[in-house]
């Protein structure tokens, strides 16, 4: 009978090696995995920091144009000395004169909310995505803070300078502060009331509740002397919106002149909270990218891949023949690549949805 034998491995002999070409895949698609990786990593970054400074230097041009407003004819006195919220309580709101909201864009006036460590955050009139990356912004539709009926603002959660970031934190009773050129106004939260009939809430707190994007009736008009703050929820998300409601617990100023008053925000919302297109297209104004960026995002992009593909192919060549040492090309081509990427990264985020 013949015999069966099992092969067994040579353990001393080395295993055959892959095809170099196969190899040489393998590296290239795990630097670009790498690549990719890092790349997105610093995109976060910039959405979470580097906005920020965008906000924060808008924030500073904001002040200085108010504080050179309240100064007015005192032009020999330094702007960036003034004590903006010092002036401003001074006036007396029941005999200033009606005031129009500035044009968009413009500042008009700046909140406290202490409970959520938020001090002197100005904001501006509109709320279109260029307007909120200046800070909070005033929906036009509805009056000035510290006017009659229901004002309302609207600010980021998580990216430029994310001012409304807590604001799930407000419970009753809190206090916040709103300073324009009326005056100063006081208004304090006030507790989650039942919806309105045929109205519903996703979601609420003690001081909060969140509507869908399209229940534009929370903006709209009231007999009360409201402030109405707005912010997508929950963080990092547009599904809802966040609502926090104050009423003003000081003296109202005069409300806008008739011919310069908003246009009341619409509130003939259906039953079940769906608006018309108009209204949908004002609630998608606070998160909707801009599509003309597309191409600036793309082109920068391109640019910042071709100079770090350049610096690559350069460095590797030098090595290949021996002449030289790798990072020159690199500590020369970095600069230049960041100031791409920033640029880039600027375009991208204004062509993207920010929340």
């Amino acid at each position: 009978m013949a015999r069966r034998y099992r092969l067994v491995p040579d353990a001393t002999q080395p295993p055959v090696p892959w095809h170099p070409m196969f190899n040489r895949l393998l590296g290239g698609l795990g630097r670009v995995l790498i690549f990719s990786g890092v790349v997105l990593l610093l995109f976060v970054g910039f959405q979470l920091w580097g906005t920020t400074l965008y906000e924060s230097s808008e924030q500073d041009a904001l002040a200085d144009t108010l504080a050179r407003e309240v100064l007015g004819d005192d032009a020999d006195a330094d702007p960036s000395t003034v004590d903006i919220s010092a002036q401003l309580a001074k006036v007396d709101p029941t005999t200033v004169d009606p005031e129009p909201a500035p044009p968009e864009g413009e500042p008009g006036g700046f909140l406290r909310i202490p409970r959520i460590g938020l001090e002197d955050r100005m904001f501006v009139e509109g709320v279109s995505k260029a307007d909120l990356r200046k800070g909070p912004g005033h929906y036009p539709s509805t009056p000035m803070p510290g006017q009659p009926g229901n004002s309302a603002i609207a600010g980021h959660r998580t990216t430029y300078g994310a001012p409304f970031n807590r604001i799930d934190e407000l419970v009753p009773g809190d206090r916040i502060e709103v300073f324009t050129r009326q005056g100063r106004f006081v208004y304090e939260v006030v507790p989650v009331e039942p919806p309105p009939e045929g109205r519903a809430y996703v979601e609420q707190g003690a001081g909060w509740f969140s509507v869908r994007p399209a229940d534009s009736w929370v903006i709209g008009p009231s007999e009360e002397n409201l402030l109405t703050l707005t912010a997508c929820h929950p963080k990092y998300s547009a599904r809802q919106r966040i609502i926090v409601r104050a009423k003003l617990v000081s003296d109202a100023a005069p409300p806008a002149p008739a011919d310069t008053a908003a246009t009341p925000a619409r509130a003939d919302a259906d039953a079940d909270g769906a608006n018309d297109t108009d209204t949908d297209t004002d609630a998608d104004a606070l998160i909707a990218g801009d599509p003309d960026e597309k191409a600036p995002a793309i082109a920068w992009g391109a640019g910042f891949l071709a100079l770090w593909g350049a610096m690559w192919g350069f460095s590797a060549r030098t090595i290949r023949r021996g002449r030289g040492r790798w990072w020159p090309a690199f500590a020369a081509g970095v600069p230049a690549s960041a100031v791409l990427l920033w640029v880039c990264f600027t375009h991208l985020d204004r062509f993207l949805p920010s929340y």
